[in-house]
């Protein structure tokens, strides 16, 4: 799942001792079986072998709302919907299918939110980004609420759609996966609901900068932009290298997975991200300090512009 984050689910099989399990994962956590002895029961073996070698991709948690392009794709037997354009296709909200053009980012960790970044291209050559992840029920539509509070602050990413992922007709999650499976489930399991936001501008990364300008231009935008959420009672809450983005000479932030909303009269909140509490105040000062509306008596700014 690392390697093809687009998957839903993985089945492994392990042999060993002439014990057989069956290994199923997804973004909600592992399951294994218990062992089957193959000498006396030998049908087990050939179940398995039948599956990995006649399965289609359903079987295997492939996701049929995308394709990214194989070997295969280059064959002149095989008819690729994309040809050199892309890399793949995604479906979009309305199931119309986006260029995928580039792979921006994915996360490591083979389970919890299995997060997707794609550079996708419309039918119109508009380019924008499009994140897929895996989402706590409860938290299935908060970085879409957010976006929506912030909507309108320069230097902040701007929400185009939302939606859950469909399969079959209904809202794909890890819960509806594993119903077909039974319906126990260990105490610690999370539902994950399939999510997917369609965002503008499709940026570079921070350190794609291009010159010093245009890097102390950006950590200005992202301070008064960060002052700005705050006066809408919003903390980022992940402030890293990896959620800041340059497009056009322009300073963006992304990735709002952590934010929270600071209640009335407080200056900080607990948060899950990189931001210790007691940042709400220290971004607003660095905020007055670099536009020039406070004074600093511990060290002045000086920044060569070349």
């Amino acid at each position: 799942m690392r390697e093809q984050p687009w998957r839903r689910f993985v089945i492994l099989f392990s042999l060993a001792a002439n014990r057989l399990r069956a290994h199923y994962m997804d973004r909600s956590g592992l399951i294994i079986t218990r062992p089957v002895l193959i000498t006396a029961n030998p049908t087990r073996l050939v179940d398995m072998l039948n599956t990995m070698s006649l399965g289609n991709g359903k079987v295997y948690g492939m996701d049929p709302t995308m394709h990214m392009c194989n070997e295969s794709c280059k064959s002149k037997d095989t008819q690729c919907e994309v040809g050199d354009q892309a890399i793949g296709w995604i479906e979009d909200k309305q199931r119309q299918k986006l260029l995928i053009i580039a792979i921006l980012w994915r996360s490591q960790g083979l389970f919890s939110r299995g997060t997707t970044c794609y550079r996708v291209r419309d039918e119109d050559g508009v380019e924008y980004a499009l994140k897929d992840c895996w989402v706590d029920k409860e938290k299935r539509n908060h970085e879409e609420k957010v976006l929506e509070i912030v909507r309108g602050i320069p230097n902040v990413v701007t929400l185009v759609d939302a939606w859950d992922v469909e399969y079959e007709g209904e809202s794909d999650s890890t819960l509806r996966i594993r119903k077909g499976h039974g319906d126990k489930f260990s105490p610690g399991f999370r539902c994950k609901y399939h999510r997917r936001m369609l965002l503008t501008p499709c940026g570079e990364p921070l350190s794609a900068f291009s010159s010093k300008r245009e890097l102390i231009s950006a950590f200005r935008d992202f301070v008064v932009a960060h002052k700005a959420m705050i006066g809408r009672n919003v903390l980022h809450g992940d402030l890293s290298p990896n959620n800041l983005i340059i497009h056009e000479g322009r300073s963006f932030f992304i990735d709002f997975d952590h934010p929270q909303i600071i209640a009335q009269g407080s200056t900080s909140v607990r948060s899950n991200g990189s931001v210790s509490r007691g940042s709400t105040f220290n971004m607003t000062r660095l905020a007055d300090l670099i536009v020039g509306r406070a004074p600093c008596h511990i060290c002045p700014f000086a920044f060569s512009m070349q």
